[in-house]
């Protein structure tokens, strides 16, 4: 040991912004919602049901976030713990097909099947979206296999193949499940993974050009399809009063009212105006209520938390977690800023939501979970690379 070397933990800052994003997501959710929940029939369930979803989730990331980032990262290497993560996340992503586990309320060839549901009495006692785990079960993959295979990846059977086929399973399942933005996050991911690992660029060139071709099939090649309107209708919100047009039309207005200050928690009232404002659009409720100021501060606060995350990436010595690290953090900052974008205007809307705020007990659960990793990540970097130090108190 070094004696009077002091060592900055900045894994505690790490974990003061997760509890602070999540305890300002439950705040925002709530001020958004409660209008929602007050005109619902006088049920609990289905009256706070924006918010029950990420209180359950909250309340077992009590238990579960210790555990995660405690656990020691070498047994989430062991081979069968990988294999057993990858089938449970893609069978759970072939439920929402089947109709026994599909919502009370699902209508066959209208609604996405998104959703696992499961039912009692005829009405839905929990849904969970199994898209959501694999933000968790396709970094751990790629982590696992290519640091397994790192003195091989020149090669292509070890290299860029096994991550093609996991990504495009996941894609592919993703996709028949109707969420285009969720399978793009995935992809994308994959390719960050892929590149902090050295795999060859000309591989990146090859899978490029194959994700453009598919993206233009899916897009362009429909043109009655949803993805196809909502960029066609891009900038021009009077085509689409109703709908996506009527909801960012909103936004702006949300957003340009907040002014410097905002109008305080709960004091909002365009929000009241903007259908299902608590789920994608939670952003433009916030902006309404704290303003430039309480703006700057939570994408200060995400900034904080993404880079202590890609510092410790970038610092560990380990490949495998180093891999982790970006998989896992990238996904939450690459949400945070299309949803973002999406309020205000700036790019079509997509469907993706806001890490930590908006509704969904689902999104919440892996998120906190991929950040609980994080900080098991960033916590094992300090201890390895400043042993000889004396922990700062």
């Amino acid at each position: 040991m070094k004696e009077g070397r002091v060592i900055f933990r900045y894994d505690y800052i790490l974990v003061a912004a997760v509890l602070l994003l999540t305890s300002l997501g439950m705040v925002t959710l709530y001020s958004a919602s409660y209008l929602f929940a007050a005109n619902q029939p006088l049920r609990f369930r289905d009256g706070w049901a924006p918010l029950f979803g990420n209180f359950w989730a909250c309340v077992i990331m009590v238990a579960l976030f210790p555990t995660l980032a405690l656990i020691k990262l070498d047994w989430l290497k062991k081979g069968w713990v990988i294999v057993s993560v990858v089938m449970v996340t893609a069978a759970l992503n072939v439920l929402p097909f089947l109709e026994f586990f599909q919502k009370t309320t699902h209508r066959q060839g209208v609604d996405a099947m998104r959703w696992i549901a499961l039912k009692h009495g005829g009405r839905d006692l929990v849904n969970f979206q199994p898209s959501e785990l694999i933000k968790v079960a396709l970094p751990l993959y790629l982590a696992y296999i290519l640091d397994k295979n790192k003195d091989k990846l020149d090669k292509f059977v070890y290299g860029p193949l096994p991550p093609v086929l996991l990504t495009a399973l996941f894609c592919i399942l993703v996709l028949f499940q109707s969420n285009f933005s969720e399978a793009a996050l995935i992809a994308l991911t994959s390719l960050i993974i892929c590149f902090a690992a050295g795999i060859r660029l000309r591989w990146f060139a090859v899978a490029l050009l194959l994700l453009a071709l598919v993206s233009y099939g899916l897009i362009i090649g429909n043109p009655e399809g949803r993805w196809y309107q909502r960029i066609a209708n891009f900038g021009m919100q009077e085509r689409d009063p109703t709908d996506t047009g009527y909801q960012i039309t909103l936004s702006i207005e949300a957003i340009k009212s907040g002014g410097f200050w905002g109008k305080g928690i709960g004091q909002g009232t365009l929000k009241m105006r903007m259908p299902e404002v608590h789920g994608d659009f939670v952003f433009a409720s916030f902006a309404e209520e704290s303003g430039f100021i309480g703006v700057f501060l939570y994408l200060l606060l995400t900034a904080v938390f993404a880079g202590i995350c890609y510092l410790s990436a970038w610092k560990s010595r380990n490949r495998y977690t180093q891999l982790l690290a970006f998989g896992l953090v990238t996904p939450i900052a690459v949400q945070t800023l299309l949803n973002i974008a999406v309020v205000a205007n700036l790019i079509p809307t997509t469907g993706v939501p806001l890490p930590f705020v908006s509704s969904g007990g689902s999104s919440l659960l892996m998120t906190l979970s991929g950040a609980a990793l994080l900080v098991n990540v960033t916590r094992q970097q300090i201890i390895s690379e400043e042993m000889g130090g004396v922990y700062a108190r």
